[in-house]
């Protein structure tokens, strides 16, 4: 028998919301705020959990799990090492999270990916992590059939900053920049992440098909932002709308990465980048509210450099990139009618066992 630490970061999307699931690219950063799945296994059979924070108790036998439920990320991860666990293994299990949920920095991919170093380590397969955040993304998304990308689950995986194309090969890089100054900014409004993605997505196809009927040629990866844009101009439908925020982010996360991979880019400048990807989601997605606007005007009033929205929008969190004046921001953040927290970059999945 063993105690199973297995710990996971949530993340900052720093260039690159709603590219993901378009196969596009994106750069994150992990942040200190972590979730955490604590277990002894034993011989009993049974997978006992406690969501501690949740207040909730789960408990089923070892065996395949039926997922008929939304969001059962925890029989979902289960599902895939379920063959590797001996046939009596059981588990007492304790979940806790300091993560903030439903504010853009994925509490849920965190949790999965903590999931699936927890029942890897039970099941000693020692997977690389390349195969953890694989993992971590069929559970959430190709088995449980919800809408996003894989972003996340490689974010909370590999930690620190990343860039990760998310298409075959699925190239990724380490980035060396050390972030400082990251305010997370909450609006203390709820987002609903799903029904957004699954809406926005049939948008963004929408455009793709109206330029493809116009030009065959047109490749999402490839193409030029200033050809989807006349076509807006001409057309001026919703698809087409939302295909110009796509390819206009897609072009803000390659100029970053490029000046991230050489060490050009200097606070003013990621700013800039900051404020335009914002500029894209406001404008194009239409997915910032007055109340997240006002906030990120008294943030820039305080010495916040640039502001961008986090996640799905209409509501939830903004990122207020402020370094040297982290406190002050939050501060004016909270005065304003938010709340804030100021983060630090973190380490990504971590996994510790003690032989008991």
């Amino acid at each position: 028998m063993v105690k199973i630490i297995s710990s996971s970061p949530g993340r900052v999307c720093l260039f690159g919301e709603d590219v993901d699931y378009m196969n596009l690219e994106v750069i994150t950063v992990a942040i200190n705020q972590r979730i955490k799945v604590i277990g002894k296994t034993n011989n009993s059979g049974k997978i006992r959990f406690s969501l501690v924070d949740l207040k909730e108790e789960l408990t089923f036998k070892n065996e395949k799990q039926p997922l008929d439920k939304k969001r059962d990320y925890i029989r979902s991860v289960f599902n895939l090492f379920q063959e590797y666990l001996p046939e009596d293994f059981g588990a007492d299990i304790e979940v806790t999270s300091n993560i903030l949920i439903g504010k853009g920095i994925s509490s849920s991919s965190a949790f999965c990916s903590a999931l699936v170093g927890f029942f890897n380590e039970a099941a000693n397969l020692n997977l690389p992590e390349r195969e953890l955040a694989w993992n971590a993304y069929l559970a959430e998304v190709i088995n449980l059939g919800e809408p996003g990308g894989m972003m996340d689950q490689y974010a909370s995986v590999f930690g620190e900053m990343l860039y990760l194309e998310c298409r075959k090969p699925y190239n990724l890089e380490r980035l060396r920049s050390k972030l400082e100054g990251i305010v997370i900014g909450d609006t203390l409004t709820k987002k609903e992440t799903l029904q957004t993605i699954t809406r926005r997505k049939g948008e963004i196809n929408q455009g793709i098909r109206i330029m493809k009927e116009s030009d065959n040629s047109f490749d999402l990866k490839s193409s030029s932002f200033d050809d989807v844009l006349q076509a807006y101009k001409e057309y001026n439908d919703i698809g087409l709308q939302r295909l110009v925020a796509i390819v206009g982010i897609r072009d803000v996360v390659r100029s970053g990465y490029h000046k991230m991979k050489n060490h050009e880019l200097k606070p003013e400048e990621f700013a800039k980048l900051i404020g335009r990807h914002h500029y894209f989601q406001q404008n194009y997605f239409e997915n910032v509210t007055q109340k997240m606007q006002d906030l990120i005007q008294i943030a820039k009033n305080s010495g916040s450099l640039g502001c961008k929205l986090l996640g799905s929008g209409n509501g939830g969190s903004f990122l207020a990139y402020s370094p040297g004046k982290e406190k002050i921001v939050a501060e004016a953040i909270k005065n304003g009618g938010g709340n804030a927290y100021v983060l630090k970059q973190d380490k990504g999945l971590e996994v510790i066992t003690h032989n008991l």
